[in-house]
């Protein structure tokens, strides 16, 4: 066996070598990024149920707001109402302090 032989054998392995890191590496890389994909779609598909549960306590507390506001206003109709009364019967009252009755 001659020197270029010897050459050729070695340059074939080393490319050999080479090729197969370069296989490895590229593979570890694509199933690191398979992963990396999977992982984060699980996280956006949490984020997206979060957002929703969200939105619908949202809503609730809106309905459950405008229900209050509502309930507040016919209060403040009543106590007005009341008030009103309180204020015409007062007046109907004498100057001796004694109520007078209407019929």
């Amino acid at each position: 066996m001659n020197w270029v032989t010897g050459l050729a054998i070695v340059s074939i392995v080393a490319g050999v070598t080479i090729s197969v890191v370069v296989l490895v590496a590229v593979g570890s890389i694509r199933r690191s990024l398979n992963e990396g994909t999977v992982r984060q779609a699980q996280q956006v598909k949490r984020l997206a149920e979060s957002v929703a549960a969200l939105t619908a306590d949202q809503q609730a507390a809106q309905l459950r707001i405008q229900s209050l506001t509502d309930s507040n206003r016919r209060l403040s109709e009543e106590l007005a109402a009341l008030g009103e009364r309180l204020a015409d019967g007062d007046a109907l009252r004498g100057p001796g302090g004694s109520a007078r009755l209407l019929h």
